[in-house]
């Protein structure tokens, strides 16, 4: 049989197609997105079928000649299998994937990426991709692990509904952002990320050196403060960010800010609301520098950091 039918051909495809779906889900390219994830899950599907009979994966219309060309007995002129909408329909016969619309939808955006802008639709489907990738390798006794590599924790997180759906979303967006950091120092000599890092971090994985506020004020009226900016390490990558935060309460004596959003260049992670911000602070186990959602300081203070947190202190 043709080699680019086997078994081992189907599922080096679909990882790597996967590998690909998520970079351009971290990257918000999801019309890529969909794109991938669609190859990625027939390809899968085919592996399951040619795993149980290779003549699973024919397409039935016309000649037989598929037919004996997957049972081994005659090369067909022209190799032709089903597409994935019919790998799906057929592993679900299987019993291997039960009927998903999102699944559906995942597979008609993928068929007409090329058409039309589907990238808000395609943006909330990670977690379909990663629940039928799942499905497919238990069948084939395929190991998560081995398959997803760095991107194994990331799909665990897309499918964990002990969170939240917000929880779970800004989790992925935060191990997407520390992957993208880590490759932009491919191909630069051994140690430059370390490096880069050692001078941004402390023991306790905060940031070093103190935190100064600016304010952002109206440029018809310098006495009203729109908002304050404030360096601050990533949750993703450690290195400095910048948090936005607005002031909600203030007296002669102390100014009291929440976070409203945090954006860092080095590593793009992007959290566009106090809910997401104290989303970040979910460590799941890693030590991680954690964002503030709320601070007060007196004028002329500056933060400085204390265990994780950040503490103002006047400086004379």
């Amino acid at each position: 049989m043709d080699g680019s039918l086997s078994l081992d051909s189907f599922l080096a495809g679909a990882k790597k197609a996967a590998h690909r779906a998520i970079d351009d889900h971290g990257r918000g390219e999801y019309d890529e997105f969909a794109l991938h994830a669609g190859v990625a899950v027939e390809k899968l599907a085919k592996a399951v079928l040619v795993a149980k009979n290779p003549i699973y994966i024919a397409e039935m219309r016309g000649s037989a000649e598929m037919l004996f060309h997957l049972g081994g007995h005659k090369a067909a002129s022209r190799v032709r299998t089903i597409g994935a909408a019919e790998s799906i329909a057929r592993v679900r016969m299987l019993g291997v994937l039960k009927p998903d619309r999102q699944l559906d939808l995942l597979v008609e955006l993928r068929n007409g990426v090329a058409h039309t802008s589907s990238g808000e639709q395609a943006k909330a489907l990670l977690p379909t991709l990663a629940e039928s990738v799942e499905a497919l390798l238990q069948d084939l006794g395929g190991d998560r692990k081995e398959f997803w590599e760095r991107w194994a924790d990331v799909m665990r997180l897309a499918v964990d509904h002990k969170r939240d759906q917000l929880a779970r979303d800004v989790q992925v967006r935060i191990h997407q952002a520390r992957h993208a950091f880590t490759d932009r120092f491919s191909g630069l000599p051994v140690g430059t990320k370390e490096r880069v890092l050692s001078t941004a971090l402390r023991a306790d994985g905060t940031s070093i050196g103190a935190i100064d506020l600016v304010a952002v004020v109206d440029e018809d009226d310098e006495s009203n403060v729109l908002c304050f900016l404030g360096s601050f390490p990533c949750p993703a990558c450690a290195c400095p960010g910048q948090l936005v935060l607005e002031p909600i309460r203030t007296t002669e004596a102390t100014v009291t800010l929440n976070s409203q959003g945090f954006i860092c260049q080095f590593c793009g992670l992007l959290l566009n609301s106090l809910a997401e911000i104290e989303a970040s602070g979910d460590h799941l186990g890693e030590r991680r520098a954690v964002l503030p959602g709320r601070l007060s300081f007196s004028p002329g203070s500056t933060f400085l950091p204390d265990g994780g947190e950040y503490r103002a202190r006047r400086l004379i």
